[in-house]
């Protein structure tokens, strides 16, 4: 394993140090929680009853996580006890020792008022009246101490019961099984009383309230229930309606059933993640509920799927600490996919695999580079990203086809029987796939998960046609590092004869190989990685024949997308009605929307009349918003013309958002009088109001800064509002108003808005926002905002040090 202190200083931020699981004297296994939840004061107030057990003889002192609590009483075994609290931390010493495996309650009554994090009141108000009333929680990373007492690490897990009075008229969903419902009349409330018998992390304790409206489902014998607003059902079926076939897959592919006695989503208003796999009720955002037009070309499965199998890898198994975080959501990410695969074929996973590694490469040439598994870090917060999700879901995806289907199944199996109910380390998977294969994963883990970067690879080629013989250079050309070594891959090169297609194994782990390879004839197709197992960047170029060839022939669509990406940056026209075939040709959506893509990069009229065509002709509508997205490269008056005849009757919001994007970017004569009346269209997320906003930015007339402020205004759709700002970016330079504004708006109530306005300012690198940034970096609790603002400082103090340095050698 190499060393972590030499991570890349761009994530490892100041302050940054290894990090390790909090020490602990008990062990908490019962947590009782008895709350009345009071939504007009915002605020809870009840009892939360710990039952420990003493991990070592002679054992006294405990400390409770609990931040911002007004705390009433505290007793320990009955007895009221004194306790300590500061900062956060709630330390209490018991009246005597205590003996191993003893077992002692500690019971703190408590009350807290407008918890910065770990506890929403989402309701109605001046500026959005028609906001629904809500309460919710999210205690990961480690936020569960904004609400209830308790120690707060993934590595304590306990049994709990939520027992939760709510007025009248509203649901309150927590985890477990639904014990008891009672009302009382006289206080006009309702009390909820919930356990969950399988022990769990305390930052998947989970409460949330509302007006619901309740589906039921099932799965075999488990109850499966979806709670959204009154008025959503519809919508909602549409978004969770694969919940069964999804656990019925994981179920059979974990060899562990679905464990829970339950499985509830409920679908959260103002909600500020995708979703949060709490044990046994996921809270999912309500803007992946679907109306009938979006689920023409969206689904929610991804997310759907994401959180459930968390269900397995998070909850039944969780990650010991914050480093080990990508046994959690790697594997939830590579599990959506693996879905994926199961329910719309081979295609849409591979796909889905490309986007993924994509991500992972953008945020390592743009932002940063580490390992996977990391201890250095600032905040556990910092860790969640797209290395976290994509690079370890890639990953795995390696790891299943040098496998193979039927070990890299043996082997999750294995890891989860073993280590169900329990916490765990990268070592436990390493060695379960050890003892389930024969095979020693350490090699591959080490370089993966705990080294960093990917590897470079430089192919060239050259026919020797005497012996018949293929000659194939392989150089790894990336730079190496202390993080980043040479990395040792196993793949394959496939050649296309008149024989028929024939493939060679390789091995490559030094710097530079030279394969040869005995064929019948010269090869028509060669293709390195054929199966697109390997994260990694490859520079091979081939003749413009032999990419047409590979275009048609290839049978995996990841290679069919890169030759027409290849032919394209030729520039040749001779390659235009080849790539024109397989746009209207293909047999799956994703190559036909690369081909546009490629297209829109050839900039000639030959190649915006193949996408215009393609409008009339291919009904797909992902096909359909590529081509509009395509055509906004070709500035011309009559693209813009044919656009405008086409995408007012798209039946696709985001055919029809591309299409309005493309009128402002093209400077149709009636842009401004279409983008505004688009402005006064509702859809689903304001897919159509926010494509407005974007295409009045996309025309660069700074006449329109004006209205993109009106938007960002508090009051107006929150998502319109995200767009209204990525819109701002788009004017180059960024006048001094708009930053201004953006100032105002990272202090702005929503979180999300907040966090669209700090990238920006990040992006724009003005040092007139420092003194605003340094005080977000200060004051935010939010992890993630809190990062950005820091990220800002840092490069925007470096931008002024490097100006100072240059000052002087002037």
């Amino acid at each position: 394993m190499k060393s972590e202190m030499m991570l890349d200083t761009r994530f490892a931020l100041k302050g940054a140090t290894p990090t390790y699981a909090p020490d602990r004297t008990f062990d908490t296994e019962h947590v009782r929680l008895e709350i009345a939840v009071d939504i007009a004061r915002e605020r809870i107030a009840g009892r939360c009853r710990t039952t420990l057990r003493a991990i070592t003889d002679g054992a006294r002192e405990m400390t409770f996580d609990a931040v911002n609590f007004r705390l009433k009483d505290v007793r320990w075994n009955g007895r009221k006890l004194k306790a300590t609290y500061k900062d956060g931390r709630l330390k209490i010493t018991a009246p005597s020792p205590v003996a191993a495996d003893q077992r002692v309650t500690v019971d703190i009554a408590y009350e807290v008022t407008r918890p910065k994090l770990g506890l929403y009141f989402i309701k109605p108000n001046r500026a959005y009246p028609d906001r629904p009333t809500q309460v919710w929680t999210q205690g990961e990373d480690e936020y569960a101490r904004y609400w209830f007492p308790c120690h707060d690490a993934p590595h304590e897990r306990t049994t709990t019961e939520v027992i939760a009075t709510v007025p009248d008229g509203f649901t309150a969903v927590s985890n477990g099984r639904l014990l008891k419902t009672s009302r009382n009349r006289r206080n006009r409330t309702a009390t909820f009383h919930y356990r969950q018998d399988i022990p769990h992390a305390t930052y998947l304790v989970t409460l949330t309230v509302g007006r619901f409206s309740q589906i039921n489902d099932r799965w075999r014998k488990v109850p499966i229930q979806y709670f959204c607003e009154k008025g959503r059902e519809a919508d909602t079926r549409r978004a969770f309606g694969k919940t069964p076939k999804m656990m019925d897959f994981f179920s059979n592919f974990t060899g562990a059933p679905y464990p829970y006695a339950k499985y509830a989503q409920i679908a959260a208003a103002d909600f500020i993640y995708g979703g949060m796999e709490n044990t046994s009720a996921t809270t999912q955002t309500d803007t992946a509920l679907l109306d009938e037009r979006v689920s023409l070309d969206y689904t929610s499965d991804e997310l759907v799927a994401h959180e459930l199998a968390h269900q397995w890898f998070g909850d039944y198994l969780t990650c010991k600490d914050w480093s080990h975080a990508w046994l959690n959501e790697s594997f939830a990410t590579y599990f959506d996919a693996l879905f994926k695969r199961q329910d719309k074929g081979e295609d849409e996973f591979l796909y889905q695999i490309r986007s993924n590694a994509d991500a992972y490469f953008a945020e390592d040439k743009e932002h940063y580079r580490r390992p996977i598994s990391t201890k250095v870090f600032k905040r556990p917060s910092d860790l969640f990203d797209r290395h976290l999700y994509e690079k370890g879901s890639v990953v795995l995806y390696m790891l299943h086809r040098l496998l193979g289907e039927e070990l890299f199944r043996k082997s999750i199996r294995t890891y989860v029987r073993r280590n169900r109910t329990r916490v765990v380390e990268t070592i436990d998977l390493i060695q379960a796939i050890e003892d389930a294969t024969g095979w020693n994963p350490r090699r591959f883990f080490d370089q993966w998960i705990f080294g960093a970067g990917h590897p470079e690879l430089k192919i060239r080629m050259w026919w020797d046609p005497a012996r018949k013989e293929m000659n194939l250079r392989v150089n790894q050309t990336h730079a190496t590092s202390n993080e980043t070594g040479l990395f040792w891959l196993k793949s394959e090169f496939l050649f296309l004869t008149p024989r028929g297609e024939k493939r060679f194994p390789v091995e490559i782990e030094k710097k530079s190989h030279l394969f040869k390879f005995r064929l019948d004839a010269e090869p028509s197709m060669v293709l390195f990685d054929p199966d697109h197992a390997l994260l990694a960047k490859v520079d091979f170029p081939r003749a413009e024949e032999m990419l047409a060839v590979q275009l048609f022939k290839d049978r995996n669509p990841l290679g069919r997308m890169d030759a027409a990406h290849a032919l394209a940056r030729t520039g040749n026209r001779n390659s235009l009605p080849l790539l024109r075939q397989v746009l209207f040709n293909d047999s799956f959506w994703g190559v036909q929307a690369e081909v546009a893509r490629a297209l829109s990069g050839m900039a000639s009229e030959e190649a915006a009349a193949i996408l215009v065509h393609g409008l009339d002709e291919i009904p797909n509508p992902k096909v359909r918003r590529a081509i509009y997205a395509a055509l906004r490269s070709f500035k011309s008056p009559r693209i813009a013309l044919e656009v405008e005849r086409r995408y007012s009757t798209e039946k696709s919001y985001f055919a029809e958002a591309e299409g309005l994007r493309a009128l402002g970017a093209l400077h149709h004569p009636q842009y401004p009088e279409m983008l505004s009346a688009a402005l006064r269209r509702d859809s689903w997320n304001d897919v159509i109001r926010s494509a407005a906003l974007e295409g009045f930015a996309a025309s660069r007339s700074r006449e329109w800064i004006p209205l993109m402020f009106e938007y960002t205004s508090e009051g107006r759709p929150q998502r319109a509002r995200m767009a209204a700002i990525r819109s701002l970016m788009q004017y180059d330079p960024v006048p001094t108003a708009v930053q201004e504004r953006l100032i105002e708006l990272a202090d702005d109530p929503f979180l999300l808005v907040r966090i669209a306005a700090v990238r920006a300012l990040h992006q724009i690198g003005d040092e007139r926002a420092l003194p605003a940034l340094r005080r977000l970096a200060v004051a935010e609790v939010d992890g993630r905002l809190k990062r950005l603002a820091e990220e800002a400082v840092e490069k925007l103090s470096k931008g002024i040090e490097e100006e100072k340095k240059d000052a002087k050698k002037k």
